[in-house]
């Protein structure tokens, strides 16, 4: 996947330029190589005084050598003149000839001015015509139509080529179009564009699953963090809810459910195994007290009884977190299938933390796997690769390239409230407001002294208050700051995350999995607060890696 700088748009609604221009770089980042990188709205201006000039290239693409092609994105009709393409735009007529002509040309000499010797192509796309003839400025090879679209990847490459990886010249043409080009992404804009962006690139699951026709009904989906299993699950709750029949989401972790239960259809009832539980006991009179101790195995054994005793009610089940589903669970709620009815079990093994949680089978069910990461930043992806956090490397798939983190290293735990309250400062520093930062422990609420503070520094904090309402709804404390622990945090994101309270004295499977949830939350930056012992051993880890 192509490397793209610096944003798309989202939120606001897009013109019929604006959107045929953002599908064309969807189309390059999804499709071209890692060698490439594509560049999109890039203000350029040349001249000086009364004689300066000023305008916009829709979409650069460079290789590895430094090499570029223009690609002017026009949609709507065109007309095609023996001397040039024109445009109407109410009642002014555009040459667009003239336009790219002026582009290629300030472009030329910009890089001339800045001692760079690339190769400069351009290419007209036209995503709503249907080109008959070409004129003598604008060979047929170098238009790109609508019959042309689906080849416009390999159209693109054909014309650049990959380039010669390994040079000096590419970062001098990035730091170029970076710097000369005002390209200067804004980091709150880029967390929506970027979410929006990669629930398109990740709907595979969501595409293929539900065409699946399997004779027992039961699809199992292992997917890893990003891979577009809430896509899934929206599709195939929505299409049961469209076809008039009975449908049911279950998970584990609540935050999960009550996201699911805001998205999913009104009629479609999304919630944790546990709130399902508490529902079905309370029918029948049992006593609920979460004050008491196991209160939580109460209710999941007599749910699970209540359901031997009913009658199947459902035409589709969606188990979601499968990892952290007991099997008697799973049975249970299996049960809850009419004839002809379908379940769909979604799960990623590297997410299973608690240890009381062991693999089981489902030997009736066709299962359907995907290593691809759609959501985490590129770099932090190959960094959970280097480290060996999960049992298989993942593809990274996201359009954001993103950095490692840079650790910031404490030495004892009042020392690891300062490394947090530095890591949010970076985040700060970056553009992130505070409403889109989540601190979180890699440690559990009773051995955190982060979970247990009101205040990180300046900020106040919201966290889990260890207690729960009649309702069974956890408590929350007012604050500006999220704070949570990776087990909580699971089944959500944020666009900046500090991955904190991280000390252990080696790579346990246990750690591992923390590791690898916490460094999964984010969509586009990650800090890294861990203890000197803990360093060591992602050091040591890191030199030994292949």
């Amino acid at each position: 996947m192509a490397k793209v700088h610096p944003s798309m748009p989202f939120g606001a609604a897009l013109s019929a330029g604006e959107a045929a221009e953002l599908d064309v770089v969807r189309r390059l980042a999804s499709g071209l190589p890692d060698a490439f990188t594509v560049f999109h709205s890039v203000e350029w201006s040349s001249g000086s005084g009364d004689a300066e000039r000023h305008g916009e290239v829709d979409v650069i693409v460079a290789n590895q050598a430094g090499d570029l092609l223009l690609l002017e994105v026009k949609s709507g009709g065109a007309e095609f003149r023996p001397d040039g393409i024109f445009k109407r735009y109410g009642r002014q007529t555009k040459d667009v000839t003239a336009q790219v002509r002026q582009q290629y040309a300030a472009l030329r000499a910009r890089l001339h001015q800045a001692g760079l010797s690339v190769r400069l192509h351009h290419m007209l796309v036209l995503p709503d015509l249907q080109v008959q003839s070409q004129t003598v400025q604008w060979p047929r090879e170098r238009i790109v139509d609508c019959d042309d679209l689906e080849t416009l990847v390999p159209r693109v490459t054909e014309q650049l080529g990959a380039g010669n990886p390994g040079g000096a010249v590419l970062p001098r043409v990035l730091a170029f179009l970076d710097n000369q080009f005002r390209v200067a992404p804004d980091v709150s804009a880029m967390s929506g564009r970027l979410q929006e962006v990669s629930t398109r690139l990740s709907a595979g699951l969501a595409t293929w699953v539900p065409r699946l026709s399997v004779p027992s009904g039961l699809i199992r989906v292992v997917g890893t963090a990003g891979s577009g299993k809430t896509q899934l699950a929206l599709r195939l709750l929505r299409d049961a809810d469209a076809a008039g029949q009975r449908a049911t989401y279950i998970c584990f972790n609540r935050a999960l459910a009550d996201h699911i239960a805001r998205v999913a259809p009104v009629r479609v009832l999304a919630e944790t195994f546990h709130q399902h539980a508490l529902r079905v006991c309370r029918r029948r009179g049992m006593a609920i007290d979460f004050a008491l101790p196991g209160m939580f195995d109460r209710l999941a054994q007599g749910g699970i009884a209540a359901l031997r005793d009913a009658e199947p009610d459902l035409d589709l089940l969606v188990l979601d977190e499968g990892q952290d589903l007991q099997p008697e669970w799973v049975e249970a709620q299996l049960a809850r299938l009419r004839p002809h009815g379908r379940a769909v079990l979604m799960e990623d093994p590297n997410q299973r933390l608690y240890e009381d949680r062991v693999p089981f089978e489902l030997p009736e069910a066709v299962t359907v796997t995907s290593l691809e990461n759609f959501r985490t930043p590129r770099a932090v992806v190959r960094l959970i690769n280097l480290l060996g956090l999960c049992d298989e490397a993942l593809e990274p798939k996201s359009p954001c390239e993103g950095e490692a983190p840079d650790p910031i290293v404490y030495r004892d735990e009042a020392d690891g409230l300062r490394a947090t309250q530095s890591a949010v400062e970076r985040c700060l520093e970056r553009g992130f407001p505070i409403d889109q930062i989540a601190v979180v422990s890699l440690r559990g609420r009773e051995r955190s002294a982060l979970q247990q503070a009101d205040r990180l520094g300046p900020w106040s904090v919201r966290r889990f208050a260890g207690t729960y309402d009649e309702g069974g709804n956890a408590v929350w404390t007012r604050g500006d700051l999220l704070v949570e622990s990776v087990r909580r945090f699971k089944g959500q994101a944020a666009p900046a995350v500090v991955l904190t309270e991280c000390d252990f004295g080696e790579l346990s499977a246990l750690t591992r999995r923390l590791l690898f949830v916490g460094l999964t939350r984010a969509r586009l930056h990650v800090e890294w607060a861990i203890s000197e012992r803990a360093a060591s051993v992602v050091a040591r880890a890191i030199d030994g890696a292949p």
